[in-house]
């Protein structure tokens, strides 16, 4: 039966640390290959950022190792044995202290709220009613409009000679996928946005070519997830239903999308590949 007790873990210690050695946490996050919202979850012992404890305990201890701490001092065998102030004290104390103090806060904003949702909701009853017509609109977040400009791709695609990828997700045992990589890409926040404005391919695949070896996932819309390992300058072609949402190391990634090549920025590590529409040629 799998145990219900959250894991219990030195977080502050690692955020201590981190604060000696003089790191952001942009400079942790882009070394882990995690989000800055990953890393703020395991140095405040938060619930949130991670899908399970197995994959927090794995980055904890990567963490750990990057700053040169002992894991046995960041997650004890046996927390109650602990000879310093123990981590389970330490965690209900800073859980504590983080519900006495946002309580007065909760509660300077919930006042205003109830009345500003009393008095919306009564203007909304003198409102027409919804039609269908209405009730059926999908709207749709504000993609990055820094990508309106970009140059189209200046090769033929036929010519970079992309194939499938060697070791499809289904067919790779989880012992061969690097330790180093730990996929998050169906519960990571604030994904960076592409589309493009004229499409000129499909929106059925991606191509992808890597400069340096590395292990990438990537979720398409009906919730099918694929992690590959690249070896140094390999190249892929990853087919499936847009919009595509992927994990990956940008500095050594090639990316390529409806015919178009994405700006890939340096902290680019979470990214969503949206579809545009093509136009009908007369």
């Amino acid at each position: 039966m799998q145990n219900s007790e959250p894991l219990l873990y030195n977080g502050k210690a690692l955020l201590k640390e981190r604060k000696k050695q003089k790191l952001s946490r942009t400079d942790i996050a882009s070394q882990l290959t995690l989000s800055e919202e990953q890393i703020k979850s395991i140095e405040e012992n938060m619930r949130s950022g991670f899908a399970n404890d197995h994959f927090r305990k794995l980055s904890i201890k990567r963490y750990a190792k990057a700053l040169g701490l002992s894991v046995a001092n960041i997650i004890p065998e046996d927390p109650s044995k602990n000879i310093e102030p123990t981590i389970l004290d330490d965690v209900k104390k800073f859980d504590f202290k983080k519900k006495i103090f946002l309580l007065p806060i909760a509660l300077i904003f919930l006042f205003p709220l109830l009345f500003f949702i009393f008095n919306q909701s009564k203007e909304d009853l003198l409102e027409k009613p919804v039609t269908l017509e209405e009730g059926n609109a999908i709207l749709t977040p504000p993609l990055d409009e820094t990508l309106q400009d970009e140059l189209p791709i200046v090769f033929d695609e036929k010519d970079i000679l992309l194939g499938e990828a060697k070791i499809p997700a289904e067919q790779v045992n989880t012992n061969n996928i690097s330790l180093d990589f730990i996929c998050t890409i169906d519960t990571a926040d604030g994904l960076t946005n592409f589309s493009t404005k004229n499409p000129e391919k499909p929106s059925t695949y991606f191509h992808l070519i890597s400069y340096e070896a590395q292990t990438f996932c990537a979720l398409d819309s009906n919730n099918i997830l694929k992690t590959y390992n690249l070896a140094k300058g390999e190249r892929l072609t990853h087919k499936g239903m847009a919009p595509f949402k992927i994990q990956l190391d940008p500095k050594r990634s090639e990316l390529y999308f409806e015919g178009w090549k994405v700006q890939l920025q340096n902290n680019d590590f979470f990214i969503k590949l949206n579809p545009g529409k093509i136009k009908e040629q007369d």
